[in-house]
Order: C-alpha cells, then sequence, then structure tokens
C-alpha cells in the first residue's frame, strides 16, 4: 500500500481468511487498511485531484449498502469465491489487456468505477481494484495516482465500517485482531516507503500489476480451501 496506494486488503483479506472466517477477516482488513491510510494521506496531501475524488466517492457511497446486503446474505464459501473472483479477473485484465483501462475520463465512468467499487469494497474488502483499472490509463502521474487512491479509499472506509457496525460485524474478535496487528501495520509502512524510493516511476505499472497478480493466487488458494 505505501508503494502502489492500494493493495492492503489484497494480500491481507485471502492470507487472513486461509485460517479465519472471511467475514470477521473482512471487516478487519477493512478496519486495518483504514489506520494504515492515514499516515500516507499525510505524504502525498496535495496531489490528488479533488473533482475526480469526490465523482468517484459519490458513486462508492451508492455502492457500499448493495455491497453491505451481500456481505450478510452471502455465506462464506461464496465470499470467498466472490474475493477470488474480484483479484483474478482485475489481475487478468490489467496483465493481457492494459488497453482496457484507458479512454476517455468522464463524470460517467467515474461513478461506475465508484459503484463497483464500492459495492466489491463493502463485501469483500477489495475496493481497490475497481479503482486501479480506472485510473491507470488516465492518471500517468504516480504521486497523483497513488494521492487519487488514497484520498479515495479513507471516507469510503469509513462509511463501510460505520455500515459493519450497524450490523454487527465489528465484533470484540475483529477489534482485538486489529489492534494486535497495529505493530506488524507500521513496519510495513515503514518497509514501504523504503521500497517506494527505489521503485522507478516507469516501472510502476509492472509493479501495480505484479502486486494483483500475485495477491490472485493466494485469494484462489483461499477460495480453493473454502471448498476442500
Amino acid at each position: 500500500m505505501a508503494v502502489t496506494g492500494f493493495g492492503f486488503a489484497l494480500v491481507m483479506t485471502p492470507l487472513l481468511a486461509l485460517i479465519w472466517d472471511v467475514k470477521p477477516t473482512i471487516a478487519s482488513s477493512v478496519l486495518l487498511s483504514t489506520v494504515a491510510l492515514l499516515p500516507l494521506l499525510i505524504e502525498v496531501r496535495g496531489n490528488a485531484s479533488m473533482s475526480r475524488v469526490s465523482v468517484l466517492l459519490v458513486g462508492s457511497l451508492a455502492g457500499i449498502p448493495p455491497g453491505v446486503f451481500l456481505l450478510e446474505r452471502l455465506d462464506a464459501g461464496a465470499l470467498q469465491v466472490m474475493v477470488a473472483a474480484t483479484v483474478i479477473v482485475a489481475s487478468a485484465l490489467l496483465y493481457f489487456s492494459p488497453n482496457l483501462a484507458g479512454g476517455e475520463d468522464t463524470v460517467r465512468g467515474r461513478l461506475m468505477a465508484g459503484f463497483v467499487s464500492g459495492s466489491i469494497g463493502s463485501s469483500t474488502s477489495l475496493s481497490g481494484p475497481p479503482i486501479v483499472l480506472y485510473l491507470l490509463g488516465r492518471e500517468s502521474d504516480v504521486a497523483a495516482f497513488r494521492a487519487t487512491l488514497l484520498l479515495f479509499f479513507l471516507p469510503g472506509n469509513v462509511v463501510t465500517i460505520l455500515a459493519f457496525a450497524l450490523v454487527g460485524q465489528i465484533t470484540g474478535d475483529v477489534l482485538v485482531l486489529s489492534v494486535a496487528a497495529l505493530p506488524a501495520i507500521a513496519l510495513g509502512l515503514m518497509f514501504g516507503a523504503w521500497l517506494r524510493s527505489h521503485v522507478q516511476p516507469e516501472r510502476f505499472r509492472a509493479v501495480v500489476v505484479a502486486v494483483l497478480i500475485v495477491t490472485s493466487l493466494a485469494v484462489l488458494a483461499s477460495a480453493v480451501g473454502a471448498f476442500g
């Protein structure tokens, strides 16, 4: 996350779901990714496009209620498959057809990308891929790309956490795990800051695609394990 502006839930959710129930895993992932966002936002302030973020956010907020509804209605196995499908499809699109991520930057496109992100994020915690796919072909500046992602995620995550709390998904176990994970989050952010200084801008897209592809393998393993 410190390198690309996204990827926290893409890594945490599938791996933690291998050893824990998927619903508290999703709640913990959203909670911890929100904590991790705060120091990164201070670092990238001033680089985001507020007009772009605001429209993406409107779409995202509209997508959160149906996403929470799916989280409540679907069983753990179905959610595992949703997690796997989300990351694998995003990885395949970026790897095999990167031009699909391009196109005109329209209000309708932003709203749709935000809606899909909000729906997927509130049901699986994986809100990143739709926004990454949308921005990757429309924002060439690395700093602006990261800043826009981070600024978009924060308010949507906060609303998602409130929605989770209302339906009883923020349990004592979720809070205990989140607190216990804070030292690891801090170490990860420091390592990410060091790594980012060694990633050249021309290699940034390759890093983004690699993050999605590698984590999709973990997601697939998690989904298979749910039916094993």
